[in-house]
C-alpha cells in the first residue's frame, strides 16, 4: 500500500513540474526594437452577422509595438483612408487605399493590424489587389516581395517620429491622447 501512495505522489509530481514548464514558456521571450523574431501567415477571421469572412495576414512576431504596421505606413503614406472596428478589438484596422507599394503601378489596399498580449505581440498586414482580392494567399514573387517590403519598413521604422500617435490616439481616444500629453510633459 505504501507503494502505491509513493507512485501516486511521484506522479502528481511530474504532472505539476510538467505543467510549469508549459506556463514559462512564452511565444515572445524578448520583444524587438525594429526586428521581429519571425514571420508568420495567418488567416484573419472576421464575423458580421451571418457573413463569415478570411484575409490572410503577414505577422511580424515580438515586435516592439503592436503599432509598427500602422506607423510605418503613416510614415511613408500618410494618414489612413478608413478604421475598421472589429466587434471583438478594442482597437482598428488601418486601412490605406490605392497604394503603390513595390513602385510598380500596382495598386493595393493595405490594412494594418497587431495585437498586444500578456507575453504575445506582434503587427501585421493584409492586402488586396484593385479587384479586392486577397494577394497573400499563394506563395508567388508577388507576396515574398511585399512580406520583404514590410520587414524592412518595420526594420528602418523611425522611432524619433512621432506624428502617428498624435493623430490616431486624438482619433481612437482623445482623452487617452490627453493622459499621454500629460506624462510626457512631467517626464
Amino acid at each position: 500500500m505504501k507503494g502505491v501512495y509513493i507512485t501516486i505522489i511521484f506522479s502528481i509530481f511530474l504532472s505539476c513540474s510538467s505543467s510549469q514548464k508549459v506556463v514559462k514558456e512564452t511565444k515572445c521571450p524578448i520583444i524587438y526594437k525594429n526586428k521581429f523574431t519571425e514571420i508568420l501567415n495567418e488567416k484573419y477571421v472576421t464575423i458580421n452577422g451571418k457573413d463569415t469572412t478570411e484575409i490572410n495576414e503577414i505577422r511580424y512576431e515580438c515586435v516592439f509595438s503592436a503599432f509598427y504596421t500602422h506607423k510605418v505606413m503613416f510614415d511613408k503614406y500618410g494618414e489612413w483612408d478608413k478604421e475598421i472596428f472589429p466587434s471583438n478589438r478594442n482597437y482598428p484596422i488601418l486601412m490605406w487605399n490605392n497604394i503603390d507599394l513595390l513602385s510598380n503601378g500596382k495598386k493595393y489596399t493595405v490594412l494594418t493590424n497587431g495585437l498586444e498580449e500578456w507575453k504575445h505581440i506582434y503587427a501585421s498586414v493584409m492586402i488586396l489587389d484593385e479587384k479586392e482580392k486577397d494577394v497573400l494567399t499563394e506563395q508567388n514573387e508577388e507576396k515574398i516581395a511585399l512580406t520583404n517590403f514590410f520587414g524592412e519598413l518595420i526594420k528602418n521604422h523611425n522611432p524619433e517620429k512621432k506624428d502617428f500617435y498624435e493623430v490616431y490616439w486624438k482619433m481612437v481616444d482623445p482623452k487617452r491622447w490627453e493622459e499621454i500629453k500629460q506624462y510626457q510633459k512631467n517626464r
